[in-house]
């Protein structure tokens, strides 16, 4: 569920939807946590994409999906991209995340007072959308956390805990670092899987769109 969460801090979809109204899940029991079965995960996931009202809307994310970028003349992958959703409270902070970083594997990842705090800062924001409102109420609901700080705790450490992707030679990773981030191993790129980043490559210079290919139906 987190990863599902965290992609979600602006679509690149049309305009967004109007949240749906959500039930109140029902109170916890006292005692072990109740099981969760997949067709409440998959209608968990329904209410979380519709409670997205921080997703890009109308004319503020451009993309020029050409075949082949070097064929085109103009190459950028991002034709367009609103500064008012960078500024975003969730983009806004994630976006000064991202400077903290080692890219490649094998090296301690450090963090500075500042950089605990930019952590922070981000989390806060995130859990003051409606998606990971949702998503603590159920969570609750179900009796998998005792309480709201334990799944806040949780959630940090699920996202900024650091670990070894290099067969435990150092802390080089998190998971924040590689969905939002990109590392470098074995000199290719790993992770990455997020606009907000590929978009701030590309402004300063240090990723080419090279257009894309398809092998569907």
């Amino acid at each position: 569920l987190w990863l599902l969460v965290v992609i979600g801090t602006g679509g690149t979809g049309g305009a967004p939807s109007p949240p749906r109204a959500v039930p109140e899940p029902p109170r916890a029991v006292p005692g072990s946590p109740r099981a969760v079965s997949d067709a409440e995960l998959r209608e968990l996931s329904e209410q979380l994409l519709a409670a997205d009202s921080n997703r890009a809307g109308p004319g503020q994310l451009e993309l020029n999906l050409k075949g082949s970028g070097s064929d085109t003349g103009d190459s950028r992958l991002f034709s367009y991209v609103s500064p008012d959703l960078l500024a975003r409270p969730t983009l806004s902070r994630l976006l000064a995340l991202l400077d903290n970083y080692e890219p490649l594997t094998g090296r301690d990842e450090t963090e500075t007072a500042e950089e605990q705090r930019e952590q922070q800062e981000f989390l806060e924001a995130a859990l003051d959308t409606p998606v990971l409102a949702l998503l603590e109420r159920f969570v609750l609901s179900k009796g998998l956390y005792p309480s709201a700080d334990a799944f806040r705790a949780d959630l940090h450490s699920m996202w900024f805990g650091l670990y070894s992707r290099s067969s435990g030679k150092a802390l080089d990773s998190s998971g924040f670092e590689h969905v939002f981030h990109g590392e470098v191993k074995k000199g290719s790129v790993s992770g990455c899987h997020n606009w907000v980043q590929l978009q701030a490559l590309e402004r300063a210079g240090r990723l080419e769109y090279l257009g894309y290919t398809w092998d569907g139906p």
